[in-house]
């Protein structure tokens, strides 16, 4: 059952060519977000969120992605954010988490320092890559502490600097910008480690493994642009009149199906180990070993699926696809910059 009516994705996608332009999502888009509770699937109902299992959440991501990119990548980074809605104290979680238009922009990498404060720390760094840094209400950051620890830090908007320098060339309505501060304070009620447990407002999904939750979030925003990639090299391939020509089509059609019959089995596949891993998760209550590895090889596999499928296709499309004004061009880009994302790469 889709998410999405057929009236808002094609409001969304007669919107994308515009955001792509203005280098952010618009106004219209960011209110659907905010109506659906887009930012805040993994949010606690008890702090005004819509709180659902992982599995229905990517298929969410899946289907945005499908829509448009930048609005899937946008939805799927800011939904994950409420991922640490559990972790700070009850006060601080519902003057975070609780606005409407709660929703988290930050950054993984440990670029930023922070030395001990009377009641918290004084923290200076830059973070690049911030997905939703123009809207964002909420911004995470990790800091090395004076004993080489890392901990993640809240920051609000006012403590803030975003630097407009996200210059990929896909996703380019992400808003994935630098954020600076310099010596600002945060208290230490404003700080986490994720490995530190949870204090409050249970729920599975606040138990499946940080990193593997990022992975088959982001895997299925590669899913859904490769298949909409296919979908409008299907549009883009028009039947010719003459023999030779006609011969081409053919090749190409088929070729097309076949890719969209791989990608098709590869993300049926990686359903499969995700619905798996969430019963673990709901009867066990934490992934064993060998589990949380098939969820990673799963997510790194049908990423690589996504992309090959699209690679395989576009040097038959002609020079339609590579005109960087329309659909199908912005889907290739979107996906190959998507899928460039380091947690879903293999090292071995």
């Amino acid at each position: 059952m889709k998410f999405f009516s057929e009236e808002i994705a094609n409001t969304i996608r007669s919107l994308s060519p515009d955001a792509e332009l203005n280098g952010e999502l618009s106004p219209e888009v960011l209110d659907l977000i905010y109506q659906y509770q887009l930012f805040k699937l993994f949010v606690p109902e008890a702090l005004n969120g819509a709180m659902i299992g992982l599995p229905k959440a990517v298929k969410i991501f899946e289907e945005a992605a499908y829509i448009d990119g930048s609005f899937g990548w946008a939805v799927t980074i800011g939904s994950g954010g409420g991922y640490f809605a559990p972790i700070f104290a009850a006060d601080v979680s519902e003057l975070l988490f609780t606005p409407s238009d709660a929703v988290v922009a930050g950054s993984g990498r440990a670029s930023g320092v922070a030395r001990y404060a009377n009641g918290g720390y004084m923290v200076s760094g830059s973070w690049r890559y911030c997905s939703g840094a123009n809207y964002a209400t909420i911004f995470t950051a990790n800091c090395v502490l004076p004993d080489n620890s890392i901990r993640s830090f809240i920051f609000t908007p006012d403590q803030v600097r975003v630097t407009s320098d996200w210059d990929a060339y896909g996703l380019k309505a992400t808003a994935s910008h630098t954020i600076t501060v310099t010596d600002v304070f945060v208290p230490i009620s404003m700080t986490f480690d994720i490995e530190d447990g949870l204090r409050q407002y249970r729920h599975p999904v606040f138990e499946y493994p940080f990193m593997q939750f990022a992975e088959v979030s982001f895997a299925a925003v590669n899913i859904g642009i490769s298949k909409h990639f296919l979908e409008e090299a299907l549009d883009a391939t028009q039947v010719h009149d003459t023999p030779e020509t006609a011969e081409r089509y053919a090749f190409v059609m088929e070729l097309i199906q076949l890719q969209r019959q791989i990608l098709r089995s590869a993300a049926e596949g990686f359903y499969e180990v995700l619905e798996r891993s969430w019963e673990v998760i709901m009867h066990e209550g934490k992934l064993p070993d060998d589990v949380i590895e098939t969820v990673s090889r799963s997510a790194k596999s049908v990423t690589s699926v996504a992309l090959s499928a699209s690679q395989r296709v576009y040097p038959y499309l002609g020079l339609y696809a590579a005109m960087e004004n329309t659909t199908i061009n912005r889907c290739w880009r979107d996906l190959h910059t998507a899928s460039q994302h380091i947690v879903l790469k293999s090292f071995e």
